[in-house]
């Protein structure tokens, strides 16, 4: 344990010293040394620690070190938080240490029950200066976090406020330069989820009326902040709904109340439900999230396992803005979509012949009057080939990404679609980092 414990407060000094002055060659060149202000660090540390002890970091979030530094009460000191699991009625612990009269000194001790941290934020929360400790963990399997939020001050460290929840987020929805959290819990007394909202107000946090989810929604996958509109912050949570349709939620301050303005009053289910996994994205780069409606295509037999997706905003009062259209293309690396322009009108998309061992995928106009005009075919090659196949007869490159590169070429009946404009209609497909989906 004094090993570990060693190379977590190495790494602690080597962050510290790293955004100080820049150093000479020569001290570059030195080995690296613990201070003395670290060493009593990890004496201090040992000393409250009993024979029982041993650390247990979070387990998710960014910050997963047995052994954190963070000003939590504002003074340009660094505060040191150990976590640690002991035997007993409350075996979770975070110890805080501070320096006073030039020595680290255990100045409070949080405990709770549970099997382990599951995360620590740390998050500014009352407009001052320091920031709140957010620390959730597990307590069971009916539980899946608690929340608490703890604010170190002179007078000592005091507990604003526990709660259960699924899953939460820093989030300023009501625009005050002050975060709040959002959080969103399941309860088996109840027949669906909530969404609240807490504040800092009087030094306490404050809680506004829940807000539902859809009905049906089982688990959420996936919770993304932004704007609804230009100066209007949401949270947008999606869900599972039943066995095998996604719906997204869209939770909003209007009028000060913490409103679900996805919900459809008549069916207590978000009109945003869907049986495609695609979720809110700014695809058109405004700076405003745009919600996906797929529609399958069916102009002709062979294009009917085809989608193409509607993104529309929503606006404060629940009603959908018609924003664009794209086909998206899924793959393990996050795929492509192409934005499809009105003008192109009713479409058809199949795959076309092979060059080599790829088949381009067809874009084509169409109409009863005048049949199929194809616009594009697009293709993705990989291989040692894959550079000149992609520029071969006619295609030109779009892209690139990892090994594979994407390459086009334009049909006969194309209108004014250039080079140009169809590389600027192509884009890249997001990886969530938190989830690892697209």
């Amino acid at each position: 344990m004094k090993k570990r414990l060693l190379a977590l407060l190495l790494a602690a000094a080597m962050i510290l010293s790293l955004s100080g002055c820049l150093k000479s060659t020569e001290d570059l060149y030195q080995l690296p040394h613990i201070s003395e202000e670290y060493r009593e660090l990890q004496s201090a540390i040992e000393a409250v620690l009993g024979s029982d002890a041993e650390y247990a970091a979070p387990v998710s979030g960014s910050n997963r070190q047995a052994i954190q530094l963070s000003d939590l009460d504002g003074d340009g000191e660094y505060e040191a938080i150990a976590f640690v699991r002991t035997s007993g009625e409350l075996p979770l612990k975070a110890y805080i240490f501070a320096l006073r009269d030039g020595a680290y000194q255990n100045i409070a001790i949080i405990e709770g029950n549970g099997s382990s941290f599951q995360s620590v934020e740390y998050i500014q929360l009352d407009g001052e200066g320091g920031a709140e400790l957010v620390l959730a963990s597990q307590v069971s399997n009916q539980i899946s976090r608690a929340l608490s939020v703890y604010s170190l001050r002179k007078e000592g460290l005091t507990e604003l406020m526990s709660a259960a929840c699924s899953e939460y987020r820093a989030v300023d929805l009501n625009q005050d330069g002050k975060n709040e959290l959002f959080l969103v819990r399941f309860s088996s007394d109840e027949p669906t989820g909530a969404a609240s909202l807490f504040y800092y107000e009087n030094d306490s946090m404050v809680r506004l009326p829940e807000a539902y989810l859809s009905q049906g929604v089982t688990t959420i996958r996936r919770i993304i902040t932004g704007k609804l509109a230009e100066n209007v912050p949401a949270v947008f949570v999606a869900g599972n709904h039943e066995e095998d349709s996604l719906v997204t939620d869209v939770f909003a301050l209007r009028n000060g109340v913490l409103t679900n303005i996805a919900a459809r009053e008549d069916v207590g289910v978000a009109s945003t439900i869907r049986e495609y996994n695609v979720y809110a994205a700014d695809v058109d780069s405004d700076g405003i999230l745009e919600l996906p409606d797929p529609v399958p295509l069916s102009t002709q037999p062979d294009s009917s396992s085809f989608w193409t997706i509607e993104w529309y905003n929503l606006t404060l009062e629940g009603e959908r803005v018609k924003k664009l259209r794209t086909y998206h293309q899924f793959q393990n690396n996050g795929g492509w979509y192409l934005v499809l322009p009105e003008e192109w009108g009713q479409l058809v998309i199949y795959r076309g012949k092979n060059v080599g061992s790829v088949a381009g995928l067809v874009f084509s106009r169409w109409s009863p009057e005048t049949g199929e005009q194809e616009l594009c075919t697009i293709y993705a090659f990989t291989g040692s080939r894959r550079t000149e196949l992609a520029e071969e007869n006619g295609r030109f490159i779009l892209d690139q990404k990892g090994e594979t590169v994407y390459s086009a070429s334009i049909g006969p009946n194309n209108g004014s679609l250039t080079e140009d404009a169809l590389r600027n209609l192509f884009h890249f497909i997001k990886i969530d980092w938190n989830t690892g989906e697209m």
